[in-house]
């Protein structure tokens, strides 16, 4: 789908009638009358109208960049004080709804934009991100001409008529997650007014986000869908951080430790088993070999003198490498001994 295609979506089939001038585009979309004409002619120049230019024309690129400030600042400042609640991340998300290539592309079309860009190219060749360029451009030569402030009011009421500022009430929030979460198990979720209260003039209401019986978030805000959100949310940090978590932190914790745990142990005893298997060549009892290694010191300086006696051949016997127990006199050297 093309973006001509998408903004006939947004605002319907009907396209926006071009201003002739660019007072009149100036006075219908911003508001606002022209002081400085240069300003608006600037930002209506594409660089291409630059190639082989000798009369010192500008393009809209400078004006772009501060337009872009401009905008960004405008648009953040009124998010700032439209949710005094919203956190950090939940603002910047909103803004990116509003401040973004296709919302722009889309605004500059239905503003008649294209109509009045100098370019060197045919009218129906000048591409969507050329007509987004030039909105950001003209917001910067609104705020040389006539200052932050007015141009700040001016650029919200501009996207709030045209629809694109409604975007930050439409995105995915934490209350659709919720909603296909319990769907997809097959839980049941309801949002429950829990209190409804009346403070500095205002309704505050106190909504509970209850899935299956069970209270998982509650939220407070001063219209019911806000309250449900806050309560979406904390309910969406539970399932999601918490539960998920723990969910994976017992099933980790219990397979790591149950199979770690066991193969370690199983691993332990097969090599003990196999140094007992040595020892039992020697001696079977491998519970009473341990418990007199002991006292092998004992045993061994009363026993000192014997690895130095002589076999019948002449040859001295080795004395064993382990010391972990005494040996047991082999039945042949105990004959020989006898018979000499």
């Amino acid at each position: 789908m093309s973006w001509i295609d998408q903004l006939k979506g947004i605002w319907g089939n009907k396209l926006p009638v071009a201003p002739s001038s660019v007072k009149e585009l100036v006075r219908k979309e911003f508001g606002l009358s022209v002081k400085n004409e240069s300003f608006y002619i600037e930002a209506l120049t594409h660089s291409s109208m630059l190639d082989g230019d000798t009369t010192g024309r500008r393009s809209n690129e400078r004006l772009e960049f501060l337009g872009d400030v401009a905008l960004d600042l405008s648009v953040a400042s009124e998010l700032f004080s439209e949710f005094p609640d919203e956190q950090e991340g939940g603002l910047t998300q909103r803004k990116s709804k509003v401040v973004n290539r296709r919302t722009l592309n889309l605004l500059g079309e239905r503003m008649g934009i294209p109509a009045l860009i100098q370019a060197k190219m045919r009218r129906e060749d000048i591409r969507d991100a050329i007509v987004g360029n030039a909105v950001e451009a003209l917001i910067g030569a609104v705020y040389l001409d006539h200052g932050y402030k007015k141009t700040s009011k001016a650029v919200v009421r501009l996207l709030k008529r045209h629809g694109a500022y409604d975007k930050v009430h439409s995105r995915e929030d934490f209350k659709s997650q919720l909603h296909k979460w319990a769907s997809k198990k097959r839980s049941k979720l309801e949002f429950k007014v829990i209190a409804e209260e009346t403070e500095r003039g205002e309704s505050v209401y106190t909504i509970a986000a209850v899935v299956n019986g069970k209270e998982l978030g509650r939220g407070k805000g001063t219209s019911k869908k806000a309250a449900e959100q806050k309560a979406a949310r904390h309910a969406w940090k539970r399932v999601y951080t918490e539960t998920g978590t723990g969910t994976g932190t017992g099933t980790g914790t219990g397979t790591g430790t149950g199979t770690g745990t066991g193969t370690g142990r199983a691993r332990g005893s097969g090599s003990r088993s196999r140094g007992g298997g040595s020892r039992s060549r020697r001696k079977p009892a491998d519970a009473s070999s341990e418990s007199k290694s002991t006292e092998a010191p004992k045993n061994d300086r009363e026993r000192k003198p014997r690895p130095a006696e002589a076999s019948g051949d002449g040859e001295k016997k080795e004395p064993p490498k382990n010391r972990r127990k005494p040996r047991r006199r082999p039945t042949g050297e105990k004959g020989e001994q006898e018979n000499s």
